[in-house]
């Protein structure tokens, strides 16, 4: 289960340190000393069941915070995934041979745009990616939705049952939020397993190299263009569409 989360930790290394964090109502983000800024999905329960093991404070330097994201403390985990990002998703570690969507307001095209030359013509399994239910609907394809919480919608299912769908599947695409509620590692193995084509894609996914060395075939990351005011957008609770047109996206492969 943990393969994937303890291949992200170990390639992140100690050279670049946290300024700030904040963790609002749909988003959490890290900002980095030299002021670039990492996102991961908030997720929020009544109760909190785990303990923080990790203290984040300015000057620690990323390395120290990234373990956080194998904890089932969710916004501990939700704090260690934007600093994954944030080590990772920054314009001086982006390839030569990268795909770079346009930014701005079109980013918000983005996501449909990759789907129209990954999904048309297969059955994909999607989970946990920031799209309303509605949106991915209109994706081209046949596809199958894996939320943690319970819909009754035609096609949308408990993330219990990615066992039941998988083997129909010819590929999955996971997004951020599957790795804070440990979905990712668990729904992986089992595509892994069953020779399945993995793809990450959010604003929320890393565009970490060790991932590819993991198996997945392409990996989609944000980068912010404007990290200090999409840091700001995120401590006023701001939604998707309020901070996907201070970045862009950026796919590897």
């Amino acid at each position: 289960m943990w393969k994937i989360y303890d291949a992200l930790i170990s390639a992140v290394d100690d050279s670049i340190r946290l300024k700030d964090f904040a963790a609002g109502t749909y988003w959490t983000a890290v900002l980095t000393e030299d002021g670039v800024l990492g996102l991961a999905p908030s997720i929020h329960e009544r109760y909190q069941r785990f303990p923080f093991s990790i203290d984040p404070k300015p000057g620690m330097p990323l390395s120290e915070i990234v373990p956080g994201i194998k904890s089932w403390n969710y916004p501990e985990a939700s704090i260690a995934m934007a600093a994954v990002n944030a080590f990772f998703n920054r314009p001086d570690r982006i390839p030569a041979d990268a795909e770079v969507y346009p930014g701005g307001r079109r980013s918000r095209g983005a996501f449909f745009k990759f789907c129209e030359s990954n999904t048309k013509g297969k059955h994909t399994l999607f989970s946990e990616l920031m799209y309303e239910r509605d949106e991915l609907q209109s994706v081209p394809g046949m596809i199958d939705i894996l939320r943690r919480a319970s819909d009754t919608t035609y096609r949308d299912y408990l993330y219990t049952a990615y066992r039941e769908l998988m083997p129909s599947c010819d590929q999955v695409i996971m997004g951020g939020k599957s790795f804070v509620s440990k979905l990712a590692g668990i729904v992986l193995n089992y595509a892994e397993e069953l020779g399945k084509d993995r793809i990450l894609w959010g604003m929320d996914i890393p565009l970490c190299p060790a991932l590819l060395e993991s198996g997945i075939s392409q990996v989609t990351g944000f980068v912010a263009d404007d990290p200090e005011e999409c840091f700001r957008i995120v401590k006023r609770s701001g939604t998707r569409e309020d901070v996907i047109r201070y970045g862009h996206f950026v796919t590897i492969r």
